[in-house]
C-alpha cells in the first residue's frame, strides 16, 4: 500500500502555521547535532497547545507538499513523527519519512534505521504509532528490525500497533502477529493483555 494515501488532503491554498518556518528549517538539517532537533522539537511542542489535531494535520499535509515540491528532505516528517502524540499524525509523519518517496535503498535502510531507534530510545511520544508505520511497510527486512522492540513497547503502544494493523491486512502483517503470539506464549511470565491485544488483531486479519 502507497503511504502517499496515508496523506491528509492538501488544500489548493496555501496552509499557513505558525511553525512553518521550524519544519522548513528542519527539512534542510538533514545531518546536523541532535541539539538542533531538540530546538526545533520544543518550539514544535510550544505551538501544540494552540492547535487542534486537525490543524495539526494540515501542517503535516503542507510539510509534504513542501517535500515533494524539493524544498525540504524527508527529515521535515522527523519533527512530526517526534514531536507530536496524535496516532494518526505520527503514523502518516513516520511512514512518509520512510517510504512515501523515491529514494536509494541505503538511503530507505538508514531512514528505518533511524525510526527504530525513535522507539528503541524512546525518543517518539508516540512509539507504537511509529511501530505501525514501519510494520506497513510489509518488508521482511523491516520487520527483522522490529521483532528485537516488540517486547519493549507498553499495553498502550501494542493496541496502537494492533489497531493500525488490523486495519491494513496484509501477509507479512499476518505473519508478524503470529509470531509475535508465539513469542508471548514462549515467555515465562505471560502477558495475558499483550497476548489478548496481538491475538484479536491477528483473528481480525485472518478472517
Amino acid at each position: 500500500m502507497s503511504t502517499h494515501a496515508l496523506a491528509p488532503r492538501l488544500a489548493a491554498e496555501h496552509v499557513p502555521h505558525p511553525i512553518e518556518a521550524v519544519l522548513a528549517e528542519a527539512g534542510h538539517r538533514v545531518r546536523r547535532p541532535s541539539a538542533d532537533l531538540t530546538a526545533l522539537l520544543v518550539r514544535y511542542w510550544q505551538a501544540l497547545p494552540h492547535a487542534a489535531v486537525d490543524e495539526r494535520t494540515r501542517w503535516l499535509a503542507a510539510t509534504h507538499e513542501r517535500v515533494r515540491a524539493g524544498e525540504a528532505t524527508t527529515h521535515a516528517f522527523v519533527v512530526h513523527a517526534l514531536g507530536d502524540a496524535d496516532e494518526g499524525i505520527v503514523f502518516a509523519a513516520a511512514a512518509h519519512f520512510v517510504g512515501a518517496h523515491p529514494i536509494s535503498i541505503e538511503r530507505r535502510q538508514a531512514a528505518v534505521d533511524e525510526a527504530a531507534e525513535w522507539i528503541r530510545r524512546g525518543l517518539a511520544l508516540n512509539r507504537g504509532a511509529v511501530f505501525a508505520a514501519l510494520l506497513s511497510l510489509a518488508d521482511g527486512s523491516v520487520d527483522e528490525t522490529l521483532a528485537g522492540l516488540r517486547l519493549i513497547l507498553t499495553h498502550a503502544e501494542i493496541e496502537v500497533v494492533c489497531r493500525h494493523a488490523a486495519a491494513r491486512p496484509s501477509r507479512a502483517t499476518r505473519a508478524f502477529l503470529a509470531e509475535w503470539l508465539e513469542l508471548l506464549d514462549a515467555c515465562e511470565e505471560p502477558d495475558v493483555v499483550a497476548r489478548a491485544t496481538v491475538a484479536v488483531a491477528l483473528t481480525t486479519l485472518s478472517s
